[in-house]
């Protein structure tokens, strides 16, 4: 006898479909790298989190893209392009190897429409992909900047975030205490993005553009547990 075949799902009844998160990945001394906290931020807000390898081919890069709703740029080294000054000699520049890949997987997510939340390094390279300019040092080239990095004894410090902003629509409040553990800042946030937040000092602290599809944080919202902002992205990738 044949097994009886089991009855088709309601629609109702369907799990709902994945929302896959990309999150480019650290290279350091040719191994692929990632803080797991950005992988779980991802997991708990509702995400499927996929991490994207470095890669060169701009074929490549369309192909992973075409397979991703959304995309998290974390963390990372010095970027020097658009940058004044000079890097700290405690900052390595970015290699570019990677840089090649984030930009690749970035500019194919924005060909794609696809949401982003560029984290600290991944906030900086969304600005210098927009023309924005960029400080070396932000703590020697900034007039009355605060310490900013941990390595030279920042810890927390307050951000002011516009009312007017779909970071002050995400997460509710003006001003909030942040962790810091950048030397690099942005000058200038670049076209098609608007300053969101800033640290007493004037350093920026956030940038968004019109829609709030693209968001860029200075400050680490994965270290802070901070989860509308992933909530945020993927919600905008189910939207999509």
């Amino acid at each position: 006898m044949h097994s009886a075949l089991p009855s088709e799902t309601s629609p109702g009844d369907r799990p709902p479909v994945a929302v896959i998160i990309g999150i480019s990945t650290s290279l350091e001394k040719g191994q692929q790298r990632i803080d797991h906290a950005y992988v779980r931020c991802v997991a708990e807000t509702g995400g499927l989190p996929v991490l994207l390898p470095t890669i060169s081919d701009p074929k490549v890069a369309a192909q992973l893209c075409t397979r991703i709703d959304g995309l998290v740029v974390p963390g990372g080294p010095g970027i020097t392009h658009n940058m004044a000054g000079t890097l700290p000699e405690v900052l390595s520049p970015v290699d570019p190897l990677r840089w090649a890949s984030d930009t690749l997987f970035l500019q194919t997510a924005y060909n794609q429409d696809l949401p982003v939340l560029g984290i600290c390094y991944g906030m900086q390279l969304m600005g210098v992909m927009a023309g924005g300019a960029l400080y070396a040092d932000a703590e020697q080239q900034h007039p009355n900047a605060l310490v900013h990095s941990e390595s030279r004894g920042a810890t927390m410090h307050t951000i002011r975030i516009d009312p007017n902003t779909h970071l002050h629509r995400l997460l509710q409040v003006t001003s909030m205490e942040v962790n810091t553990r950048h030397l690099q800042a942005l000058r200038t946030p670049g076209t098609g993005y608007r300053v969101s937040a800033c640290s007493p000092d004037g350093i920026i602290e956030a940038i968004e553009n019109a829609e709030g599809t693209r968001i860029g944080v200075q400050f680490h919202p994965e270290r802070m547990n901070l989860l509308p902002l992933f909530r945020h992205l993927i919600d905008c990738a189910a939207e999509a």
